[in-house]
């Protein structure tokens, strides 16, 4: 803008010259005789013209100089900013895919139509294009905007390709998922609890622990022959299998547990009752009775366990048969469905606002495609097992034979009410699920808890058979448990205080859970996203009994007579999931055994499923 100044300051200065010249030339052509007659006049006045014309090109120069320097400086500054700016440019236009490649067409194929699957019907959203990240601009037109503003547009184009390069890099390597080879897969869980937690007998106490730590490996050599291996963190102070020095004597201070990791449950499978009504089984792992299957994270949606786990979980080396029929058709593999993602609703949120407030920028991310899934087939409505094990010789000292054994049997199935799943996200009933067994053990004192805190007394008490009903079920958003388990014969035995006692545990369990942003093709409530869960459970015969340890009467065996859970939960990322609950125990009159008191708890859960 200066050299447009500058050069309309000299033009005009030129204009002017031209004009003088051209007008003294045609006034001496006309008024040749009037010169010759104002002739004394002229010659008056030439000193002060002489001095005028000389005084005015020398201010002329001087303002002409002071421009020229002013705009070399801004000259100079302009090359030097221009000079960095290109170099910016070229290095980001220089790695810009845009400039090394051509984009390949992308060809679309037309999404296979979606039949509707029995009993639960599947539809299959549209394909989705991604968007794609913003490609620079290398028009014409886009050169002619400020160095600037390109630079800038490059280099946010640049980090979300940096981003999205190693997106697309955890993407091809977590195709693999938790695969070590083609036999064998890797997952696991590792979970850390804060509580509060009251007592019947004593003061408030705060514990910071490590609720589980365990490694899977999931072994499937073919259809036909699978299996699995579980390795569990002890502390090597429980009551099962205690490790470490020995009690510090004579002040009875107990020993410190040695850490370490031991075998928790291991199975081997050989058959597949998606083809064939008939499996057999082999392994340790807790036996069918209740809900229970040995994996708490995966029974209930709350940080405590349920008195029907508590009491009669049984944990045995068993072999057996499992059936499951009738045995369902040859048919291909239902087409592949696009889950809708459930997104956290509270903590993640938070925190990401947190982090941005603190100066936080996340990179751009490119946003994928959602892998369709093929949803699993109906399994077979009706199933059960047999299995035989050999039970303690506390029960039945000397014992030579494998004589104890558990059976099964159970139904399932679902439903759609009749219609497709886009038609269901408002509902509140649908889809649904019933899944109902029953289960028979002939010995339910080999169960851990009963089995270590009634081992006194374990030999007058034999065997005891029990039952177990369970129900789970969901409807839409809510999935509801109830459960049963019980002796079905009186344990009588004499207590360390020389009591006659008689008692038939028995403890039961009923819950309720709701998840949020729901729907209908999710297939496990409080999997993913927030929930909340609401349990209840209860016993009966359950206060325990008394032994003397050192002269002193002491309580043992005994549960609470009922506990209550309210749990809210959320998975704030893939595999991290937070929960809160609160607790609350009640025990037994004094009339029956108990204190009568009521212990509170809190409870806070971090863990990370891999």
């Amino acid at each position: 803008m200066i050299w447009d100044k500058r050069d309309e300051r000299v033009a005009g200065s030129g204009r002017r010259w031209h004009a003088a010249e051209t007008g003294t030339v045609k006034s001496t052509t006309r008024d040749r005789y009037r010169v010759c007659s104002v002739y004394p006049f002229v010659f008056r006045a030439a000193p002060a013209l002489f001095s005028l014309v000389l005084l005015v090109p020398s201010h002329a120069a001087a303002a002409e100089n002071e421009d020229i320097a002013v705009l070399r400086r801004m000259l100079g500054e302009l090359k030097s900013e221009n000079r960095k700016l290109s170099q910016r440019l070229s290095a980001l236009e220089g790695t810009s895919p845009a400039r090394r490649t051509k984009p390949a067409a992308v060809h679309q194929h037309p999404a296979p139509a979606v039949t509707a699957a029995k009993p639960a019907p599947t539809v299959r959203s549209p394909p989705v294009d991604p968007p794609a990240l913003p490609a620079p601009d290398l028009s014409e037109a886009a050169a002619k905007r400020p160095l600037g503003v390109r630079v800038s547009e490059l280099e946010i184009v640049w980090a979300a390709q940096e981003n999205a390069t190693r997106q697309i890099i955890r993407d091809s390597l977590s195709k693999t998922g938790p695969k070590i080879n083609s036999f064998l897969s890797l997952s696991g869980v590792v979970e850390g609890v804060a509580s509060r937690t009251g007592s019947f007998t004593g003061p408030t106490e705060e514990n910071l622990s490590l609720g589980t730590a365990e490694l899977d490996f999931d072994i499937k050599l073919s259809d036909w022959l699978t299996g699995a291996l579980v390795l569990h963190f002890e502390s090597g102070t429980g009551a099962i299998f205690p490790t470490g020095n020995q009690p510090v004597l004579p002040t009875n201070v107990p020993g410190i547990g040695v850490d370490r990791f031991t075998l928790d449950r291991t199975h081997i499978t050989v058959g597949d009752l998606m083809q064939f009504p008939i499996a057999a089984r082999f392994g340790v792992e807790v036996l069918h009775f209740g809900t229970s299957t040995g994996v708490a994270r995966l029974d209930t949606l709350s940080i405590g366990t349920p008195l029907t786990t508590e009491v009669f979980e049984n944990r045995q080396t068993a072999g057996g048969l499992e059936f499951a029929w009738p045995t369902p058709p040859r048919q291909p593999p239902p087409a592949p469905v696009v889950v809708p993602r459930i997104s956290p609703l509270v903590v993640a949120p938070a925190v990401s606002r947190l982090m941005r407030w603190l100066g936080y920028t996340p990179l751009p991310e490119r946003p994928f495609r959602p892998t369709p899934v093929t949803p699993l087939l109906d399994p077979p409505p009706f199933y059960g097992s047999v299995v035989t094990y050999r039970g303690s010789d506390s029960i039945i000292p000397g014992r030579t034979k494998i004589d104890d054994y558990n059976a099964s049997l159970g139904f399932r199935t679902r439903g759609h009410c009749g219609l497709p799943y886009d038609q269901l996200t408002e509902s509140l009933i649908c889809p649904w699920t019933v899944d109902f067994h029953v289960d028979y053990d002939t010995s339910v004192f080999e169960s851990r808890f009963l089995r270590t805190s009634y081992l006194p007394f374990l030999n007058q008490i034999g065997r005891i058979p029990g039952v177990a009903a369970s129900l789970k079920s969901s409807f839409g958003p809510f999935a509801v448990v109830g459960e049963v388990n019980a002796a079905v014969q009186d344990a009588r035995f004499v207590d360390g205080l020389g009591i006659a006692r008689n008692m038939m545990p028995m403890t039961w369990q009923a819950s309720i859970a709701y998840q949020f942003d729901w729907n209908p093709w999710i297939t496990e409530i409080g999997a993913q996203g927030n929930f909340i869960s609401l349990g209840y459970s209860g016993s009966k015969d359950m206060a325990g009994v008394s032994i003397l340890q050192n002269g002193i009467p002491t309580r043992i065996g005994f549960v609470p007579q009922h506990r209550l859970f309210l749990t809210g939960g959320e998975w704030v990322m893939d595999g991290l999931k937070v929960a809160v609950e609160y607790s609350a125990n009640w025990d037994y009159p004094v009339s029956a055994g108990g204190t009568g008191k009521v212990a509170h708890g809190w409870f806070g859960l971090i863990q990370l499923n891999f």
